[in-house]
């Protein structure tokens, strides 16, 4: 499965060690040749440098599946390198994480990506693999695959306060 995401990413507040950013993102793709598209507003708390507790809100839509809305909650460790400016750099990121969702479509997942950064904008791809706890079925009561990955890309912009 394919699946594009673009984020807009702007930090919120800092905090003596730890900052809060927020973004909002879209992303869209097929399960089971059926088309969904997938919105979140998230909020990212760096706890320490290399840690952010990631909690975002979202809606999962599409004209063949139940629309279904939820919280991701996930524990992301990242990596970066950046110049002394923020104007070119590299960041990775790994972590677990669990969706609470209607439809049955509660589920642990892993995520991971990369994205460079280049004058403010960042731009990466990454992978999600989601293993639902329950059988989800589509609008035509289908039962759908309990283990599920999606591919993203990435395009991110921000700035700070």
């Amino acid at each position: 499965m394919l699946v594009l995401l673009f984020s807009l990413g702007v930090s919120a507040v800092s905090f003596a060690q730890s900052r809060v950013t927020y973004d909002l993102t879209g992303s869209s793709g097929t399960r089971d040749g059926e088309s969904f598209t997938e919105i979140h507003l998230g909020l990212n708390w760096f706890i320490k440098e290399h840690i952010n507790w990631r909690n975002s809100v979202f809606t999962q839509f599409g004209n063949e599946i139940k629309t279904i809305y939820g919280l991701d909650t996930e524990a992301l460790f990242n990596w970066e390198a950046y110049t002394q400016s923020r104007g070119l750099g590299i960041e990775l990121f790994a972590g677990p994480g669990f969706r609470f969702a209607s439809e049955n479509s509660n589920a642990v997942f892993g995520k991971a990506g990369l994205t460079f950064g280049i004058a403010g904008l960042r731009i990466g791809g990454g992978v999600q693999a989601f293993h639902y706890w329950e059988d989800r079925k589509d609008k035509d009561e289908n039962i759908l695959d309990k283990d599920e990955v999606q591919y993203f890309v990435i395009i991110a912009g921000g700035g700070s306060f």
